[in-house]
């Protein structure tokens, strides 16, 4: 999850108009290059490579590991090669996309992330994927979790696929939690605000030495997302005639961690002193809502303590959780020429052992089940298997992310709440009006 992004909002827009203007309407090395469909073939043996350009963003072993998978690639055929290249954290590679797109040019795939779906295939940017998924080497997507895959469906066609899927982590203090008399992690929310209390230390003096939790500093609304979900609540529909950002279940959701915050049970780190993270792998704090991310350096740098994991608590709807992370698109600036070939590496980005790999490597899940199978000893770690078991319950539905109005609108109004103090039930009024009439300026506005 990133922070909102409005210079993109203004690019998609520019490349809307631009358009009407010309007139457009771990494991093994993984297996794949196999023959694509026979509507999208790979080029015949023998004939001249085939050239493609790959963007992606993840920097460090997740963006390491893209590079190694696009390396396994290239070697297990010799039809078409693929250049690997970074573009900066997600916000910078949709914009170079959309400036690129803008001038008739960028790569034929690319990574993308959640925020810029809707924008991208309403400005004409992606290709449809459907031909390619239903074809004679189409992709099984049986065994994908909850309605990721309906993350990229508009109208009838489906534009960009999941790659790299992050899940909620709770990950928590197992000594602090032994100390204050509770068996485990909380199953329900209201488990979680209690045991939130209970893990709270102060001194003779009344001040803090160890907070039951620390809140997520800048995008807290992910976790959030998941709880309100988890209870009932909305924040929006997916074509935004009925946003809901004063919904009763959200002012009560966030009313609830506010109250944790006024009670000195939960904190609002500043990044720049460490974070929620640097607090939980200090002993500062028992608990925090992340994700996959820092599971190695939260198991490897801990101080004092046993760091556990398990997944976020079930509320009155039951277990219902936000994904994070992005997925791989293809551009329609691609030549005809070469999509045959792009669908052909972007299978093999999908494929089981390659997912497999790259959540070794990165950290991020193997989503599929097919995927898990080939992760094998991996998922024997306990600590993995946890992640993994949230899988089921992702609801793939990214219209907060993908509407800056609306994930604007309500990112500004529990930071007011969490950091000045102000009413909860004001703040998110107002964030609802808000919403309504910026709404109406989206390009995909209804």
């Amino acid at each position: 999850m990133k922070n909102p992004r409005s210079l993109i909002t203004l690019l998609a827009a520019l490349v809307v108009m631009l358009l009407i203007t010309a007139g457009c309407t771990a494991p093994a090395a993984p297996a794949g290059g196999e023959a694509a469909p026979s509507e999208a073939s790979a080029p015949a043996e023998g004939g001249e490579v085939i050239e493609l350009t790959y963007w992606h963003t993840n920097p460090g072993p997740a963006g390491d590991a893209q590079d190694e998978l696009v390396d396994m690639f290239n070697e297990s055929q010799d039809a078409i090669q693929v250049s690997s290249e970074f573009q900066g954290g997600y916000g910078d590679l949709a914009t170079n996309l959309l400036t690129a797109f803008a001038a008739g040019g960028g790569p034929e795939v690319s990574q993308l992330g959640t925020f810029e779906i809707r924008e991208f295939w309403k400005s004409g940017v992606l290709e449809d994927l459907t031909p390619y998924l239903n074809g004679d080497n189409g992709i099984d997507t049986s065994d994908w979790p909850g309605t990721m895959l309906d993350a990229g469906k508009f109208d009838d066609g489906i534009y960009w696929l999941p790659f790299n899927v992050a899940v909620p982590v709770l990950y928590y203090n197992k000594e602090a939690f032994e100390e204050a008399g509770i068996d485990g992690p909380p199953e329900t929310w209201d488990e979680f605000f209690e045991d939130a209390r209970k893990l709270t230390v102060k001194d003779d003096s009344g001040n803090v030495t160890r907070y039951g939790v620390a809140y997520i500093p800048g995008w807290f609304s992910w976790a959030m997302q998941s709880a309100i979900w988890s209870e009932g609540g909305e924040l929006t529909n997916k074509d935004y005639t009925n946003i809901t950002l004063n919904d009763p279940v959200v002012v009560e959701v966030v009313s609830k961690f506010k109250e944790l915050l006024d009670e000195g049970a939960a904190i609002y780190p500043d990044q720049a002193s460490g974070g929620h993270r640097g607090m939980f792998m200090n002993g500062q704090a028992a608990m925090i809502l992340d994700s996959p991310g820092p599971f190695g350096d939260i198991m490897e740098n801990s101080q004092g303590f046993t760091p556990m994991v398990a997944n976020y608590p079930a509320g009155k709807a039951g277990k219902v959780y936000n994904p994070g992370g992005g997925g791989i698109v293809m551009l329609t600036v691609t030549p005809d020429d070469k999509k045959d070939a792009a669908w052909t590496f972007m299978k093999y980005m999908l494929s089981p052992e390659s997912l497999a790999y790259y959540a070794e490597r990165s950290g991020y899940t193997a989503f599929t089940g097919a995927a898990q199978e080939a992760a094998g000893d991996l998922l024997q770690d306990e600590r993995y298997a946890t992640i993994h078991a949230a899988l089921p319950y992702l609801r793939g539905d990214f219209s907060v992310n993908m509407s800056p109005a609306v994930r604007t609108a309500f990112d500004e109004a529990w930071q007011k709440v969490f950091v000045e103090g102000a009413d909860v039930q004001q703040a998110l009024d107002e964030a609802q009006a808000k919403a309504e009439e910026n709404i109406k300026d989206e390009t995909f506005a209804p």
